[in-house]
């Protein structure tokens, strides 16, 4: 009870200094308004050429008011007839949203189709073409965007604009904020569709604190049965499009990792629960307190780098994990026990697929258990199967056949060596099952071992060390509660 009392006093005081860190200044909101207007005004000059012009609609955070300060991105919809070609969604539309924005840094993005960024003024700008559509019918997933921001818009007030911005980052300092494949975590649309659905910031993490997997949230009445079709962790519908489930773009580790730093949080609430620099530096701490302990662990990390061509970041990452899970199915297969793995890239030129194995090398014999012989059939099949295969069959105590196999035909097995071998050999490279963007980059891999990266690295080099450094420590989760 005395610490349920010491928590309950110090939520409020951990919670009005986030709201002062999260609110934007009166300042900070004149400024980007500001920019809104000069960009729509660009926009609208950009496409007075064209015989079909869209219409310009304010979206996104700024336009709902859930932007976090120091983070405001201007987003502009530029909503197009259904009859506009698709192609020149892609084509026309993209032309007239770069000229708008000439001279301001632009970068091309992907979603389900191509989409302008460019900073204009240090903030972030983002024209996206859609489709000017009724509910429901919905010629892209962007269509649906518009729809969100609108009713957002006409359903917060300034109490759930702060709860959601205090939600945001708490998500961001989980390093779980975006639903990019990259991330796999929470969008903020999601965050404000719970803010919504649970009025408050700490009624969210209260809920999150003992969900049940597979539940259902949602703000709008729903099909059930259609709900029940749902496989996800959690399921989220979109209040937009109750057919849509915002929560299959959660990974299951992100939701787990939400779910334990809500529970942390409330048990112990701190201010550092929402910044990622504050969770970097004691991470950080970690390493360099046990460096004994992350030399063995690193010396069985395995790390493949290579250079990778400029793609959008959503195909790069798809390509990433789907090979991460290929390679790692193959380390299984050749008797290597992957404990974790992960993706890395700088999204530009260099990528990395990194392994954290129990061991880096081990005995080219493996010994299976069969079925006893009360089995028969089963039994029989067994000795069928592996009568040529294994090198040496015998029966146990217990009644059971075992079975000695020779994993490969090799004196030696090294992961560091089978790698090489492999990366060199075509006819296994189009088996393992890699993405084919991959396969052809990774060929040319340098292979290295964690530590050996972790000594030669530069500050360019901060990506791959901060990801490889993630798989020696300890979930940053599991220590808070």
């Amino acid at each position: 009870m005395v610490i349920q009392s010491e928590t309950a006093s110090l939520l409020p005081s951990v919670l009005s200094r986030i709201a002062r860190k999260v609110t934007p200044s009166e300042g900070e909101k004149q400024r980007l308004d500001s920019i809104a207007k000069r960009v729509a005004e660009r926009l609208a000059d950009s496409f007075q050429k064209y015989e079909t012009r869209p219409e310009i609609m304010l979206g996104g955070s700024f336009a709902k008011g859930t932007w976090l300060s120091g983070s405001g991105d201007i987003d502009y919809f530029l909503l197009y007839p259904i009859s506009y070609p698709r192609e020149k969604l892609e084509g026309e539309a993209i032309d007239g949203a770069k000229r708008a924005v000439r001279g301001h840094g632009i970068t091309m993005r992907y979603a389900e189709h191509p989409y302008v960024e460019a900073f204009v003024d240090n903030a972030r700008v983002n024209l996206v073409p859609c489709y000017k559509v009724e509910k429901g019918q919905w010629q892209s997933a962007v269509d649906r965007s518009p729809f969100h921001a609108e009713y957002i818009r006409s359903r917060f007030d300034e109490k759930l604009r702060l709860q959601t911005r205090i939600l945001k980052a708490f998500v961001k300092g989980a390093r779980v904020y975006g639903a990019e494949v990259k991330t796999q975590g929470f969008s903020g649309y999601v965050c404000e569709v719970l803010t919504l659905k649970f009025n408050s910031f700490e009624e969210v993490l209260k809920h999150f604190s003992t969900l049940k997997k597979g539940e259902f949230i949602s703000v709008e009445p729903y099909d059930e049965a259609l709900a029940r079709s749902f496989t996800s962790p959690i399921i989220i519908l979109d209040p937009v499009d109750t057919a849509r489930n915002l929560g299959s773009a959660i990974s299951t580790i992100n939701l787990s990792r939400f779910i334990l730093r809500s529970r942390a949080f409330l048990a112990k609430p701190s201010t550092s629960f929402f910044f990622e620099k504050e969770e970097k530096r004691r991470r950080l701490t970690n390493v360099k307190s046990s460096k004994q302990r992350k030399n063995r662990l690193l010396e069985r990390t395995v790390v493949l780098r290579f250079n990778t061509k400029l793609r959008s970041a959503d195909v790069l990452w798809g390509q990433l994990y789907k090979s991460l899970d290929a390679l790692s199915n193959k380390m299984e297969i050749w008797g290597f026990n992957v404990l974790r793995k992960k993706a890395s890239s700088n999204e530009e030129s260099e990528s990395a697929l990194i392994y954290l194995l129990h061991e880096t090398s081990i005995s080219k014999f493996i010994v299976r258990n069969g079925p006893d012989v009360f089995r028969g059939e089963d039994f029989s099949k067994y000795l069928e199967k592996n009568r040529r295969r294994a090198i040496l069959s015998w029966l146990d105590s217990e009644g059971r056949a075992v079975s000695l196999f020779d994993t490969i035909e090799r004196n030696s097995i090294n992961i560091f060596e089978q790698l090489k071998e492999t990366l060199h050999d075509p006819k296994e490279m189009r088996s393992m099952g890699l993405s084919k963007g991959i396969a052809k980059e990774a060929r040319f891999a340098k292979i290295v071992s964690g530590r050996a990266v972790l000594t030669h690295t530069s500050k360019k080099d901060e990506w791959l060390r901060d990801d490889i450094l993630s798989l020696v420590n300890t979930e940053d989760e599991l220590t808070q509660t």
